[in-house]
């Protein structure tokens, strides 16, 4: 989380991050402006208020969309 320019990646990624940090990103990543950004194997996101949905972006990606359902079911602040 909040790591993107960590990202040491040949290819162009898109990414996002703490929206400070956004114009210095290297000519191989594409900043998205967004809570929470998955491409291909990345997940990124803009810093520990992103926290929960970064959590169950994981849990998607590791477990599938049925899984991250049921975690995210009771949670006050979950939104589809």
């Amino acid at each position: 989380m909040c790591n993107a320019e960590k990202l040491w990646l040949n290819l162009l990624l898109q990414a996002s991050c703490y929206p400070s940090f956004m114009e210095k990103f290297t000519a191989d990543v594409i900043p998205v402006n967004s809570r929470v950004v998955v491409d291909r194997n990345a997940v990124t996101s803009q810093g520990p208020g992103t926290a929960i949905e970064f959590a169950l972006a994981l849990v998607e990606r590791l477990y599938g969309k049925d899984k991250m359902e049921e975690i995210a079911g009771p949670l006050v602040s979950y939104k589809p």
